[in-house]
């Protein structure tokens, strides 16, 4: 999502990962959308950068722990953004503020592995309070 002179848009970047992710979660999703409240876990597997595939006698060795971490773009809260939008288009749930939990997770890839997203949808549990905390 950008800012420009006229209001917000989105580029065309992002517009093609979108439509993606509507298509992907489309396919995936059977029934009708998710009123109740919602947990979606989202968990972002980036591309890993050539500087972290070291190379030792001609084979390639996985890094430590530390290094699957991905502090780069795109920032958590613009994917996530672009996550629950999709969600809502796609037909997964009735709408994004629906989403009272969220979880995220950025990391690169495993060496071998395609970069990829993955997103899980859950009615939010229920409070066992006296009016619970949330209605239907």
């Amino acid at each position: 999502m950008r800012v420009g002179r006229w209001g917000a848009y989105k580029d065309d970047k992002t517009e093609n990962y979108m439509a993606t992710c509507i298509l992907s979660m489309r396919a995936e999703h059977v029934g009708p959308p998710i009123e109740e409240p919602t947990r979606v876990t989202i968990a972002a597997y980036l591309p890993r950068p050539a500087t972290l595939i070291p190379k030792a006698k001609g084979r390639v060795e996985q890094p430590p722990a530390a290094a699957f971490l991905a502090p780069v773009k795109p920032d958590l809260d613009n994917l996530s953004k672009a996550i629950c939008d999709a969600l809502t288009q796609a037909g997964v749930i009735v709408d994004d503020q629906r989403v009272v939990e969220l979880r995220m997770s950025k990391s690169y890839v495993p060496v071998g592995i395609a970069p990829y997203v993955a997103v899980r949808v859950e009615v939010a549990p229920r409070w066992d309070g006296e009016a619970g905390w949330w209605a239907r």
